[in-house]
């Protein structure tokens, strides 16, 4: 069985073969090109730098969680990945 396809996956491969609504104002190269893309895809903090605070939700919907608050009882490790 193939793997699932994210939400962005399905939409860029939609784009691709021509399959994107027929309303759409965009296509994939609009996209790409916009300032926010690009910035998304460039890192603003290098490797060994403070982790900038933020904000999640807890697995469990009864809250959320900041990394400050985490960082004032011990420390943090943080690991990105993807575990699908």
């Amino acid at each position: 069985m193939d793997r699932r396809w994210s939400v962005p996956g399905m939409v860029v491969s939609r784009m691709r073969h021509g399959l994107a609504p027929e309303d759409s104002p965009l296509t994939l190269k609009d996209v790409m090109a916009r300032a926010d893309y690009r910035d998304l895809r460039t890192p603003s903090v290098a490797e060994g730098d403070p982790a900038p605070d933020f904000e999640l939700p807890t697995f469990d919907g009864g809250g959320t969680v900041r990394l400050a608050s985490l960082l004032e009882r011990r420390p943090v490790a943080l690991v990105f990945g993807s575990y699908t």
